[in-house]
């Protein structure tokens, strides 16, 4: 016998019609009048400098008897924990941290010259202290600890013009490293050194138009029920301070590039081709021109491995031609989309896009440590449709005479990379001309 269950269920009522959607709420862009701290400069570097601090009457007579008893002193410095960046808050701000200070001490005002142009600039003088624990062991024995101040100045030429003041500049300490120098010195002192990496800025409260245009207060256009001025007066106009554009900001960069390559079997000359000796080895590049487009932030390092075997010309050039070059200065980079005639006496390929880098570096050879100082032109370069990239390189000395140079035309397309830096002419539409 078959149980039967009743079947249940309902109907679904009929769908109403909701009222129309609001439109959505707009965001289109308009003109804005934003008021911001302006960075008329912007200075990050590093000092070392030496300081003897005492050690204290409660210490010292312990450091006194493991001297006469002749154990070994050690002196272990404790640098204290760098405070994060300085907060937007309203200037001066002399001492950022119980551990750390920094102050203005004195401004003068200079005309000098840079980059070709004549500039009006503050001669900053700051006073930079800083507070570490020190520790000291007597054959490795803990005798005691105190805390030590040191103290140095400093001179930095910034971008300041007038009505600009000390209450202008921000200045903080990013990092710090403490070594002592040897052991105790005569009258219970102890030689530190110290170096510390120092961050400045010049700000200055500013109303700008976006994009980056300074703007003016509006007029007191609007009638209200109250008496106006009398006549003949007129509110002082407001103006900022000009910018340096010598000094800060500096230009972005129009193109960037990285490289990471090991190319062996290259041939390289020891002058410029064809009349120099010509050797045969292993060259590699890291590279890293323009990071984030900004061309103060570049980094490269070239390295050249001679192929063991007769060298040309040993009189002149004798035994391992092996060598590092570290740049001291690289230039921001010239972009191009034609290979430069450097002299090397090859055909080079046609190319994508590319850039050039000139500077000084120190040339470190590998086998005697003696180091030169020359100038570089390097190229990086980009052939396109996957093909391998260039790079070329022509090292020369102070008298503008080539003393090595390298081409290399197969590096694979993936351990070089060149492109376009997008600016602001990139994105700020121009007039056409009708």
């Amino acid at each position: 016998m078959h149980k039967v269950k009743p079947i249940k269920g309902y109907q679904l009522p009929t769908p109403t019609p909701t009222p129309t959607a609001p439109p959505p709420i707009p965001n289109n862009l308009q003109e804005e009048c934003i008021r911001v701290q302006k960075v008329y400069d912007w200075v990050v570097f590093a000092n070392r400098d030496r300081n003897k601090v005492p050690i204290p009457d409660d210490c010292r007579p312990l450091v006194d008897a493991a001297i006469r008893a002749g154990q070994d002193i050690t002196i272990q410095c404790v640098e204290p924990i760098v405070p994060p960046p300085f907060p937007l808050i309203p200037k001066p701000q002399p001492t950022i941290s119980p551990e750390f200070s920094c102050r203005v001490i004195g401004i003068r005002r200079e005309t000098i010259t840079v980059g070709g142009a004549v500039v009006r600039v503050g001669v900053v003088r700051f006073l930079f202290g800083a507070t570490v624990l020190l520790r000291i062991f007597a054959d490795g024995t803990f005798l005691c600890e105190f805390p030590a101040t040191i103290q140095f100045d400093d001179e930095v030429v910034l971008c300041l013009p007038e009505p600009l003041d000390e209450s202008n500049i921000l200045c903080r300490i990013t990092a710090i490293e403490c070594m002592p120098i040897g052991s105790v010195l005569l009258g219970g002192m102890v030689e530190l050194e110290i170096t510390i990496c120092k961050e400045i800025q010049v700000e200055a409260e500013v109303k700008l138009e976006v994009l980056a245009k300074f703007c003016a207060p509006r007029p007191n256009d609007i009638p209200v029920p109250t008496p106006s001025p009398g006549p003949g007066f007129r509110c002082p106009p407001i103006v900022f301070p000009p910018q340096c554009p010598t000094i800060f900001p500096r230009a972005n960069c129009d193109c960037q590039a990285t490289a990471n390559t090991l190319i062996t079997g290259v041939p390289v000359s020891l002058g410029l081709p064809p009349l120099a000796p010509v050797e045969v080895g292993t060259v590699q590049l890291i590279a890293d021109i323009c990071p984030s487009c900004n061309p103060s932030a570049s980094t490269f390092t070239f390295n050249f491995f001679d192929t063991p075997g007769p060298t040309p010309l040993p009189d002149v050039f004798p035994g391992d031609q092996s060598f590092s070059l570290t740049p001291t200065t690289i230039s921001s980079p010239t972009c191009i989309t034609v290979l430069p005639d450097l002299g090397l006496g090859i055909v080079l390929p046609t190319i994508a896009l590319g850039l050039t880098v000139t500077g000084t570096g120190v040339r470190t050879f590998t086998a005697t440590g003696t180091q030169e100082t020359v100038n570089y032109t390097l190229v990086l370069a980009e052939t396109g449709l996957g093909l391998p990239d260039v790079v070329l390189l022509v090292l020369t000395n102070g008298a503008g005479v080539p003393v090595f140079s390298a081409a290399l035309t197969v590096v694979p397309d993936e351990q070089l990379l060149v492109q376009d830096c997008v600016t602001f002419p990139d994105v700020i539409p121009t007039p056409s001309i009708p």
